[in-house]
């Protein structure tokens, strides 16, 4: 066993090495890191930080998405012997400023997105974005002694009484946790995760990074919260394995229920639901195929954490055949207490305590739980961590209790319990549940409330429904007489605030309800509904954005004076646009000029455009097809082309560094079947896995002219114009499952003449794509040839060396580069005998 979480990164590097451990796709195709690289990252990222005059014991804040800078950042930290101190994407500044304050960190490592701004805390700062760049070809750390009693991190909890605590966790703590949850879920090394919810929370952190990254599993990093976007990752990724809260667990089958009852299904879905409960596990999945297929068709597993999952929802998954683990834990106990068992589920339990961790219920209730993964107490702060223990017994806080069978029950917090006149204790947890069972109400929260006679069990709800009353009366009726609500009020807002765990502020809460009755705000209207459809429109998105309300809106607002968006707003809402509306609309295309109008006329060209692409069809690249295109070239085309082309080819041997899929940029004024030269001039290890990115608008204009691309050459539609994000990401996939892309960077194809500038686009294509680059010059040496082939042109083709880009490169560099390299080979392809 390791004694620290670097120790655990060195022998995980050196086990998995070039077994891919993190993926993320910021562009059109994915960016992979294996285990090796992974520990070379983390270490460059501890050289910076040395560099920077980082040193042991020094504390510094991560905070930013979940991304692979992140996981860099988090070990390189940890080899510098930096105490972590991750940050919420969500917190604010006045959360931050206590931190700062408290922890007094020396260097933030961050995003430079908007909303990551560190400089009103005086607190220098390191890009994600640019940390490539920064530790590019920087030497090993010097090694740091960490033992397993340094602390690793302090985690800071904002809770539901809005006083942060930074809770002080050490590589012993981690890795206890660490080994008690690889006994509930075996084989990590085989999961493929999904990672959606914050690396600054603790269940994710354990859960998903150093559990997959202890077991040799990937974990790939979800770019947008959309539905379809998730939903194509999982596709493309196959993911087996996710770590969500049970709020999302319930939007996901409420989803899938709804367009049940929407295809007029509802009856077979119940009968089928009904029959799984006598099947096993496999053929339960297989009933439900359909459901499967949306979720990639591979999802195994589903932790979920952070909150009480309801038992009803937590049956339905496990019979649709995914295993569901609930599992209970606090920050405090780093953070795993107890789960359930694959072979032991239990839906209205939370599982019996972990193995090496001790759990027992005080004389009031209270859950008190210790072993070695237990904190060893707040940062600054010995009198909140001398109020937090009973002797080695950590006060959780919960109230709850052990049945016979040694499972654990979770009645409430504490602190929310309601303590009526008579001295009857009321858990709001049990009255909520009951709560969101009833039409119209989306979510609730029980306080308690000052009332005529001591404390009243008062509900606040989200609502969309104007006969609320009646939801309460319903719910009284099955409550005692001690739970019933006695008053209740609507919340403003489509969603409570809630901490990063997502958990409800009752503080928050409490002191709108206390306003609202001393008069200082105005009631919500019960009957408004507060979404104005069920998609998310433009207008909404651009009035989130720009703060203005949706009726102050017009068409012919600009994005400048209008709306008052600068460049970093107008790159935010293009984001929103994307991320909630599924459409890409390209940056340069939006000026300060641009008017509502006219970015609602871009989304809808660009779905008209996304709707008329060219089909990227699959079964050009299967294996068979493979054989067939090879057999259809030996037997049909070679023959013709030795007939029309007399070709030469040189440079071959510059093919031989490559290892992986590469992009071949090749000049395209030189002859009229410059592609299908270019395939007979590559060796056949790079011939069988060529393909060639056409024009969209050209030549698949025509379909019988698109088929024969696609058999002939393996061609795929490069859309120039409009749609091009679709036909990048095609692209994506195409090198992502190990295929070598042609490109024409000039363009128009122009026979005879100069070579034509390349376009702009052909930087971002090479430098995004992070594979070597093979510029390939094709020369037409005559144009007509000898006696017995007067029509025959003779050509040179010349492969030059790879080139490759360091991080940062800007685009026009790498696409001046690009050019300068494939217009020398033109030019010096005359130089050689044809």
């Amino acid at each position: 066993m390791p004694q620290t979480l670097t120790d655990m990164l060195r022998e995980s590097s050196e086990k998995f090495s070039s077994r891919p451990a993190l993926l993320f796709k910021p562009g059109f195709r994915y960016l992979v890191t294996d285990y090796q690289e992974l520990w070379n990252a983390s270490g460059r990222v501890a050289t910076l930080l040395q560099s920077r005059g980082i040193q042991k014991g020094d504390r510094v804040i991560i905070w930013g998405p979940n991304c692979p800078q992140w996981v860099y950042s988090f070990f390189g930290c940890l080899r510098a012997g930096a105490i972590i101190v991750p940050i919420d994407v969500r917190s604010t500044q006045d959360f931050l400023r206590h931190v700062v304050s408290q922890a007094k960190p020396v260097l933030a490592i961050t995003s430079s997105m908007p909303g990551f701004d560190t400089k009103p805390l005086g607190l220098p700062a390191v890009h994600f974005e640019e940390l490539d760049e920064l530790t590019y070809q920087l030497p090993e750390p010097a090694e740091t002694k960490v033992v397993s009693d340094d602390l690793a991190e302090i985690m800071y909890t904002s809770g539901t009484t809005g006083d942060p605590k930074g809770v002080m966790l050490s590589h012993r703590n981690l890795l206890a946790n660490l080994q008690s949850i690889q006994e509930i879920i075996p084989d990590a090394g085989n999961h493929r995760l999904l990672s959606l919810l914050p690396l600054s929370h603790m269940f994710e952190q354990m859960g998903s990074m150093l559990m997959a990254i202890q077991g040799g599993g990937n974990i790939t990093f979800a770019i947008s919260r959309q539905p379809a976007i998730l939903f194509k990752t999982m596709q493309e990724r196959k993911i087996t394995m996710m770590l969500l809260v049970p709020q999302v667990l319930e939007l996901f089958m409420n989803g899938i229920e709804a367009e049940v009852e929407r295809r007029g299904k509802t009856a077979t879905w119940r009968r089928s639901l009904s029959l799984a409960a006598r099947l096993p596990h496999g053929l339960r999945r297989l009933i439900f195929k359909k459901v499967h297929a949306r979720f990639g068709g591979h999802l195994e597993y589903i932790v979920s954490g952070g909150a009480a999952l309801d038992a009803a929802t937590g049956e339905k998954w496990k019979l649709i055949g995914v295993k569901v683990l609930q599992g209970y834990g606090a920050t405090e106990a780093s953070p795993g207490i107890s789960s359930h068992t694959l072979n032991d589920p239990r839906f209205d339990s939370v599982g019996r305590p972990l193995p090496g961790v001790d759990v027992r219920i005080a004389d009031d209730g209270e859950i008190q739980i210790s072993g070695a993964n237990i904190f060893s107490g707040y940062w600054e702060a010995p009198e909140r961590t001398a109020e937090a223990f009973d002797g080695r017994w950590y006060r959780t806080g919960d109230m709850g209790f052990l049945d016979d069978d040694g499972f654990l029950h979770i009645m409430g917090r504490k602190k929310d319990m309601i303590v009526l006149a008579n001295g009857q204790n009321v858990y709001p947890d049990d009255i909520e549940a009951e709560l969101r069972l009833e039409r119209g109400i989306t979510d609730a929260t029980i306080v308690g409330m000052p009332g005529s006679s001591g404390q009243e069990v008062h509900a606040v709800l989200v609502a969309d429904a104007d006969d609320v009353a009646d939801a309460i009366a319903a719910v009284n009726q099955r409550m005692a007489e001690y739970q019933q609500i006695r008053g209740f009020t609507v919340w403003p807002d489509e969603d409570f605030p809630r901490t990063h765990t997502l958990k409800v502020k009752k503080n928050e809460v409490i002191e709108y309800v206390t306003s609202l009755t001393n008069g200082a705000v105005e009631p919500a209207p019960i009957a408004q509904s507060r979404a104005a459809s069920t998609g998310v429109r433009l207008l909404d998105l651009v009035s989130r954005i720009s703060g203005l309300p949706s009726s102050e809106i017009s068409p012919g607002m600009t994005m400048g004076d209008g709306l008052a968006l600068d460049s970093l707003g107008r790159v935010e809402l293009l984001s929103s646009v994307e991320q909630e509306l599924g459409v890409y609309i390209d940056e340069s295309l939006v000026s300060s000029t641009t008017t509502v109008a006219e970015l609602e006329s871009m989304l809808e060209s660009q779905r008209d455009a996304t709707a008329n692409l060219p089909k990227f069809y699959q079964w050009p690249l299967t294996r068979w097809f493979v054989w067939v295109r090879e057999l259809i070239h030996h037997v049909a085309l070679f023959p013709v082309l030795a007939i029309m082309y007399k070709a030469t080819t040189h440079g071959v041997e510059n093919l031989d560094v490559l290892d992986g899929p590469s992009l071949f940029a090749v000049n395209h004024n030189a002859i009229q079947w410059d592609s299908l030269v270019v395939t007979r001039a590559a060796p056949r290890k790079f011939r069988r896995q060529l393909s060639f990115a056409a024009a969209a608008e050209i030549t698949f204009s025509k379909r019988w002219l698109g088929t024969a691309a696609y058999v002939i050459a393996n061609a795929f539609p490069l859309s120039r114009e409009t749609a091009i994000r679709a036909s990048l990401e095609h692209l994506g996939r195409m090198m992502d499952t190990g295929w070598n892309v042609v490109i024409f960077p000039e363009g128009d194809q122009q026979i005879g003449k100069p070579m034509q500038k390349f376009q702009a686009g052909t930087g971002m294509l090479c430098v995004e794509s992070n594979t070597p680059v093979v510029p390939v010059g094709l020369t037409c040496t005559k144009r007509r040839g000898g006696r017995w082939f007067p029509f025959r042109e003779h050509v040179t083709v010349q492969f030059g060396e790879p080139i490759t880009f360091a991080p940062g490169t800007s685009y026009d560099e790498a696409t001046t580069t690009i050019e300068d390299a494939v217009r020398e080979l033109q030019l010096s392809g005359g130089n050689f005998p044809s």
